[in-house]
Order: C-alpha cells, then sequence, then structure tokens
C-alpha cells in the first residue's frame, strides 16, 4: 500500500501498470507523440489518477484520455525548486475524483 496524504491507496499491480501503458501507448500513437514527451509525461499521471478512482476498463481510460485538453504552456517542463514538477489539472468533462 502507498500512502500519499493520509489516503492509503492499493499498490498498482504488475498487470495493472501493463494495462495502463498499453493504453498510453496507444494514446502516444494516436496523437503521434514520444512516451516520455511532457505531454505523455502529464497523460500518464491522470491516467494513474483515473485508474485509483475506480475507472479500470481501457477503453473508458482511452475515451478519457480523448478528450483532455492539454494546453502546452501549461505542462511542466522541468522541475521546480524542491524537485518535483507541478502538475496542471486537467480537463476531461469535469471529471473528479476525491478520496477522502
Amino acid at each position: 500500500m502507498s500512502q500519499h496524504s493520509g489516503i492509503t491507496k492499493p499498490a498498482l499491480q504488475p498487470e495493472d501498470i501493463a494495462m495502463l501503458h498499453a493504453v498510453l501507448r496507444g494514446w502516444c500513437r494516436e496523437k503521434s507523440c514520444e512516451i516520455g514527451s511532457p505531454a505523455a509525461q502529464h497523460v500518464a499521471r491522470e491516467l494513474v489518477s483515473w485508474f485509483e478512482c475506480g475507472i479500470r476498463n481501457p477503453q473508458k481510460l482511452a475515451g478519457l484520455m480523448r478528450h483532455m485538453h492539454l494546453d502546452a504552456q501549461d505542462l511542466p517542463t522541468s522541475p521546480d525548486a524542491s524537485g518535483t514538477v507541478s502538475r496542471p489539472a486537467a480537463k476531461a468533462g469535469g471529471l473528479a475524483c476525491h478520496d477522502g
């Protein structure tokens, strides 16, 4: 289990990671972008967030990713002073998951 901000979430299993990676690769092919690009990294974070919210169907996840609005100027390009990269809010039909 991993813990963040007092919220305990089950660890991703190898089969979960494989499915999420396949969905992300499909998005990258569709958008003609590299999997290591800032856009793909941003989408990957959102993908994991949706998965943790309970969306486990690969087709539903792919559909959400297609409807994400990415502003190039909002994507993280370098870490801040603390060494972390800021994460802009993605817009996907108003989807939000709040634990707690």
